[in-house]
């Protein structure tokens, strides 16, 4: 049995999340570590070995004061909750912090319930941005100003330092944006689980959390909804082999074609000089025959760069499918399909789910409020 007990602490903070009027004795609370500062398991160019800084796992605590967060299944936001994430804190164990978080289910998702008390499904996944991501050798901010596409899809940056060689990793440093919590089979947080009743901190060590309370200082918190699921190493590869292949085709159709001219010009030449002579020239065999020469090569190039655009058309749709742009149009040229990319994959490469899957729909960050919070304040009703 995993469910922790309600406290009268615990019962006015569900009370503050859904509501005075709603009977919380229908409502079944659990505790779970829902992110720590240890390495992020990640196959994920700028994610791999990642570190939480202690000021994510605060800002987010804070944030469930603003607003309870969604409970998911493995990330699956087309379908609803089924339940909220409505209470945090950071819990400090030697040189080890973590996010505690309660989160309530509605007992009549018995099955779940089940499971969960089972020890069936006992880990969890955050769908999260940090503010900052910087490199732990030179503090470069893969998010800020300076960062190029190629920083982001390769994990170098400005100085050659790549993450997940010879111990660069990155530093997830405050929060942009939480989008939810979810239920998975295997987290890429280690031990980001439920933790059972004789573990939970808020159920027998409640009166810790008015004593040390959250940081007041700043927190920011902006409002947009990224996240993924591709392994993007893979994606990064195709596209710059791709890259490459298309520019060298391009440049080649381009002399083949001005030599095609040349020729076609010659032999038109030499056809008229020899209809006059009445009789064949060696000339115009040989020009003749280098011209069908150049024609297939040309040819065969097109078709290259033919098939080059149809692989990178592949790549823009599954970008767009990534960021949740399931109806946009995918241009036809290399150009355009260039532009789309790089317009879409900063934000989607940024992007953070220990476990996730994409479902873009907002971007809102400059209209994002400043809220100030206090240790453990009585918030406003939150629905």
């Amino acid at each position: 049995m995993k469910q922790i007990t309600k406290t009268p602490e615990i019962t006015a903070l569900l009370k503050q999340s859904v509501g005075t009027s709603v009977n919380t004795d229908n409502l079944a609370v659990y505790e779970a570590i829902a992110l720590n500062n240890r390495p992020i398991r990640k196959n994920h160019p700028l994610f791999k070995g990642a570190i939480a800084d202690r000021s994510l796992l605060l800002e987010m605590a804070a944030s469930l004061s603003v607003e309870s967060l969604p409970l998911q299944i493995q990330h699956d936001t087309d379908g609803l909750p089924s339940g909220r994430a409505f209470h945090g804190q950071v819990v400090d164990r030697g040189a080890e912090s973590e996010l505690r978080v309660l989160f309530f289910m509605d007992k009549n998702e018995d099955k779940l319930m089940n499971k969960i008390d089972s020890g069936t499904l006992d880990q969890v996944s955050v769908s999260v941005i940090p503010r900052k991501l910087t490199n732990s050798k030179s503090g470069f901010d893969y998010l800020g100003a300076e960062a190029k596409p190629e920083n982001i899809w390769t994990g170098t940056d400005d100085k050659g330092n790549t993450i997940g060689k010879d111990g660069v990793h990155a530093r997830m440093v405050g929060l942009g944006s939480w989008h939810e919590l979810s239920l998975v089979g295997k987290g890429g947080a280690e031990n980001a689980r439920i933790v059972s009743h004789d573990e939970s901190y808020f159920g027998s060590s409640y009166q810790k959390l008015a004593a040390s309370g959250v940081d007041p200082s700043v927190f920011l918190l902006e409002a947009s909804t990224e996240n993924e699921t591709m392994d993007l190493s893979s994606l990064t590869d195709k596209l710059v082999s791709l890259s490459a292949d298309n520019a060298t085709a391009t440049a080649s159709i381009a002399t083949l074609t001005a030599s095609n001219s040349t020729l076609t010009a010659q032999v038109a030449d030499l056809t008229t000089k020899l209809e006059a002579a009445g009789k064949p020239s060696e000339a115009l065999v040989t020009a003749q025959a280098d011209l069908a020469a150049k024609t297939t090569e040309t040819e065969t190039l097109a078709a290259s760069v033919e098939a080059a655009v149809a692989s990178l058309q592949v790549v823009a749709k599954a970008v767009l499918a990534a960021s949740g742009k399931m109806d946009a149009e995918v241009p036809k040229t290399i150009p355009e399909l260039t532009a789309l990319i790089d317009e879409t994959k900063v934000k989607l490469s940024a992007a953070l789910v220990v476990d996730g899957k994409t479902d873009e729909k907002k971007n809102d960050v400059d209209a994002a409020p400043v809220a100030n919070f206090g240790a453990f304040r009585s918030p406003a009703k939150r629905r």
